[in-house]
């Protein structure tokens, strides 16, 4: 871990700059690098330190590319749980507007940083025979580097549908792209390899991949293709573009193979389920979050062991005084459709969807470090209540209103940071050694409770529903207070139809986790989930009385963000465009369809 930004300076640019002409001053080559298995661990830190990256040889700043900032936007947005507010547009936020283009930075950046990840992988693979170490350590090697590699290919493949397929390190970029049963084949081949052969402990520790996790990810793909096969998924856009083709899955096969992986990882993995929801979205309780994580972007929290994104593009309340983390939380405006979907007794609600942080702070102290409190939220609104019955109007001026109550479930994102996401906290200004605009917190990419709704998933299409939402359930039991609220939660979500009540269950646990945009894609639902947002007005009751309620004008933001992505969302844009820099370089691609 310590060695994972170092990596990025000396593995990547050896394996990288094939093109120069000349010889290197230093006496370090690729082909006199690989030569020890210490060399060889520091090239698959490498591997590991793409996913957050700030750099990458020829591109000084490619966070847009990384889990580092971009992809925060890229794999959350557009969906039906957040819309952007109405900053400059040169931020990453076209991605919830869905006014991205060829030219948008992160499509750009995302390709080539995934790329170099791909092309870091294949150095290793290439190079791994040759050096000397046990037959057993060159298979965990092998398996790590492969797993990173299908990771790589499939946010490509999940993004742009069909890409090039490219297994040399010096290849010449020139690879046309490959049809997605092609891409599809290679990913489940390098997890495949890496589900039979990776131990339960990886290489680097809190940092690798194991078998699980590799079993984990094989079972998310495995679900996707089925879904995307039983819905449709892009089927309109095929004879534009056949390399987008979900034709060739055997879903029910898939699902079953999605099962068999996601059995392993659910009843026989060590991860748990942490008892505290909210300390998996701390910066300062990464032991925690290794209890359920399989797979996190790691960022380091002191001293001199990586590089601390910007925290100004993470979902986290908006900033307030001094002491306060800085953090645009008004630039993500969730929808009142997101906070809806919880009842207010799901505890899960007021975590994830807050108000901003106040000017000075209450604070919490967490395993001894400070972390600031957002604020209570209340505004001052003016509303008028309508009654069904008669059409009287009642109206009511500067009224004191929280943005959420446990007994009236409210919403009011007049101001348009009323409402922030609040799923990830970060320690008081001061706490850590990155200065208060920057942040270490690690990103959960894959955790317990996927892995649990996921299975329950697979063992649905496997014709065993009571099975099935034993699981999902597991992931709502945690949700609890106690027996009393389990029920009364389980009854407020229980739908009829299992995929319905899956979805939902899926949002409410894994909101701004970079799941809800691909869920209703692989479903074929997000046409009709964002033309489904309303940016008018909220609806709410007024106390306990049932037959009143209070209509009023959410403005701001909101207003904003809503009707620009309804205007911008076209159904071809379930894919990327394949970026004018990429066309321009490589002729041997193609466009994706009506870009």
């Amino acid at each position: 871990m310590k060695k994972l930004l170092y990596s990025l300076f000396v593995i990547a640019a050896l394996s990288s700059c094939d093109f120069l002409d000349q010889k290197p001053i230093s006496n370090v080559t690729p082909e006199n690098f690989y030569s020890t298995e210490d060399q060889m661990r520091m090239a698959l830190v490498s591997c590991y330190e793409t996913i957050n990256t700030h750099k990458i040889p020829g591109l000084t700043y490619c966070q847009y590319g990384s889990y580092g900032q971009g992809l925060l936007y890229l794999m959350n947005a557009p969906s039906d749980d957040v819309c952007a507010s109405n900053g400059t547009q040169n931020e990453g936020l076209e991605m919830e507007w869905a006014n991205f283009n060829e030219a948008s930075r992160v499509v750009r950046q995302f390709w080539k940083v995934f790329y170099a990840g791909i092309n870091r992988c294949n150095t290793i693979l290439a190079y791994l025979p040759s050096i000397p170490m046990s037959d057993e350590n060159k298979v965990q090697y092998e398996a790590e580097a492969k797993f990173m590699r299908a990771f790589f290919y499939y946010h490509l493949a999940w993004n742009f549908g069909g890409v090039p397929i490219v297994t040399d390190f010096a290849s010449n970029g020139e690879e046309g792209r490959s049809p997605l049963n092609e891409v599809y084949g290679l990913i489940l081949s390098d997890l495949n390899f890496a589900c039979s052969n990776l131990n339960t402990s990886g290489i680097i520790p809190d940092v690798s991949a194991n078998k699980y996790t590799a079993e984990a990810y094989k079972g998310r793909i495995c679900n996707y293709l089925a879904a995307c096969k039983r819905s449709g998924t892009g089927a309109d856009l095929v004879a534009e573009q056949p390399l987008n083709d979900f034709s060739w899955v055997a879903a029910d096969e898939f699902s079953r193979e999605a099962m068999l992986a996601l059995k392993d990882v659910a009843e026989n993995s060590p991860y748990v389920l942490l008892d505290d929801y909210t300390r998996l979205f701390r910066e300062t309780t990464k032991k925690d979050q290794h209890k359920e994580c399989l797979f996190l972007a790691e960022i380091a929290e002191s001293g001199a062991e990586g590089y601390w994104p910007n925290s100004f593009y993470i979902h986290t309340p908006a900033s307030g005084g001094s002491k306060v983390p800085t953090a645009y939380g008004g630039r993500h405006i969730p929808t009142p459709r997101g906070f809806y979907m919880y009842s207010p007794k799901d505890r899960r609600r007021d975590h994830n969807y807050t108000s901003r942080y106040a000017t000075a702070p209450e604070v919490e102290v967490i395993d001894g470090v400070k972390y600031c409190l957002p604020g209570d939220g209340q505004t001052h609104i003016s509303y008028t209540v309508i009654d069904p019955n008669t059409g009287e109007e009642t109206h009511y001026d500067n009224v004191p209103h929280p943005i959420y109550d446990n007994d009236i479930q409210t919403y009011n994102p007049v101001s348009g940071i009323g409402v922030c996401p609040g799923k990830i906290r970060l320690a008081m200004n001061g706490e850590l050694q990155h200065t208060k605009s920057q942040h270490a917190f690690s990103y959960p990419l894959m955790r317990l409770a996927d892995v649990y709704l996921m299975y329950a998933e697979a063992l649905y299409y496997c014709n065993d529903e009571p099975e099935a939402r034993k699981w999902m359930n597991k992931v709502l039991r945690r949700a609890a207070t106690d027996d009393a609220n389990y029920d009364e939660l389980l009854a407020a979500y229980h739908r009829d139809d299992f995929v319905e009540e899956l979805l939902e269950s899926r949002e409410r646990e894994l909101v701004f986790e970079f799941s809800r945009k691909w869920d209703l894609i692989r479903f074929n639902r997000i046409d009709q989930a964002i033309a489904s947002l309303d940016p008018e007005k909220v609806v709410e009751k007024e106390g306990v009385l049932e037959d009143r309620f209070i209509h009023f004008q959410t403005g701001g933001y909101l207003a904003i963000g809503i009707p620009s992505l309804k205007s911008n969302w076209f159904h071809h844009k379930i894919w990327l465009p394949i970026s004018e820099e990429q066309m321009a370089v490589n002729r041997n691609l193609t466009q994706n369809a009506r870009w």
